[in-house]
């Protein structure tokens, strides 16, 4: 008996889309059984009523399912950004049992808020010596009760129930895992660039080591084009979709030879560049702060994935500016695909699905 032979569900609520991906592990294999990526509409996540907003994410993660075909009601999430504080610390050597009994006493110094607003969570991440003495580096993680609350609630409006609520870096990380190519200790940094938050997860071979939520993303990009051509928010992302692309100095490619013929592009790359040097900057000050507490390796290589990875030329700036390889994501390249899945309908999503493959991943080793 197939010890996974019922499926399971990932599902990402996105600040801009609802993503799903229903996973099966057959005889030790994953596939993908289906997926499936909705819109939450603009207009909704603009009104400034919270109960209106939440509305509009409960039809969409219905119609997300709806599109999919997916039955199975229990799903994995995850929270990103405000709703969680994710810490590194060293404490003293203890078995993670003892961690488990002493762990809100070690966590009220490191977490800023009452432990009676917050749920904990923790990981050993590994031990060393310092000064002579033996000590543990714990990974605490502290999703604040008020925001899960709303999330289960979410989920409950729905017809869902939680089967596990992760974070999207650590997602992200499942991800990358299955899929690795070889297994070495390199420094690598995924970078999942989102619509409203792009988060870096730094790992060391598959050791988690700093993690960061940065409020710099997709969004952005798509309110400069707004602003420049003076059209609704809708109208700008497809735009940005459609022709949107990144300047890149040493390639043949020529932006201003392209804008002969449609003068958007070489306008987009104008008004998009303020952002794009304000999250390379950001990028470049999580790398340097990494590198300095860690004391050990620069960061190698990046892993880009999110839906807004997928702006043309992205990969390639980031790579010049940073000085090493910029790769996206094969979220799909260890997986089997079930035979309904339409391919093209998947090669357009990929970039968008791996926190939900990650989580699915995660539900997992629930069972």
């Amino acid at each position: 008996m197939n010890l996974f032979s019922k499926t399971i569900v990932g599902l990402d609520i996105g600040t801009s889309s609802v993503k799903l991906v229903e996973m099966k592990n057959v005889n030790g294999h994953w596939r993908l059984m289906a997926s499936s990526v909705s819109d939450i509409p603009r207009e909704a996540l603009e009104a400034k009523n919270p109960d209106q907003q939440r509305l509009a994410v409960v039809d969409t993660i219905k119609k997300a399912y709806e599109k999919s075909g997916i039955k199975s009601k229990r799903v994995a999430t995850s929270l990103l950004g405000e709703a969680v504080i994710i810490r590194y610390v060293k404490m003293p050597f203890m078995t993670e049992e003892e961690l488990r009994k002493s762990i809100t006493k070690e966590a009220e110094q490191h977490i800023p808020l009452g432990m009676d607003q917050v749920v904990l969570d923790f990981q050993i991440l590994g031990e060393g010596q310092e000064d002579g003495q033996r000590k543990i580096d714990v990974l605490l993680v502290a999703a604040k009760i008020d925001m899960v609350d709303q999330h289960i609630a979410t989920l409950k409006a729905a017809g869902l129930s939680s089967g596990v609520i992760d974070v999207d870096a650590f997602a992200v990380q499942n991800a990358y895992e299955i899929n690795r190519l070889e297994a070495n200790e390199e420094t690598v940094a995924l970078i999942n660039v989102g619509a409203t938050w792009t988060t870096i997860n730094i790992l060391e071979g598959i050791a988690t080591q700093f993690t960061r939520d940065i409020p710099v993303a997709g969004n952005d990009f798509t309110k400069e084009i707004q602003k420049e051509f003076n059209i609704k928010f809708s109208e700008a992302e497809e735009l940005k979709k459609a022709h949107g692309a990144i300047s890149i100095e040493e390639e043949e490619f020529n932006l201003s030879s392209v804008s002969q013929k449609d003068d958007r592009v070489l306008r987009m790359s104008d008004v998009m560049t303020p952002v794009l040097n304000k999250l390379l900057g950001e990028v470049r000050r999580s790398f340097d702060y990494y590198e300095t507490q860690s004391r050990k390796k620069n960061v190698e290589r990046v892993i880009l994935c999110g839906g807004s990875a997928k702006l043309k030329n992205l990969n390639r700036f980031l790579a010049g500016k940073l000085g090493i390889p910029v790769e996206h994501l094969g979220t799909f390249r260890n997986v089997e695909i079930n035979k309904g899945v339409d391919p093209e309908q998947l090669s357009e999503r990929e970039l968008s699905l791996g926190v939900c493959l990650g989580l699915a991943l995660r539900q997992s080793d629930q069972k």
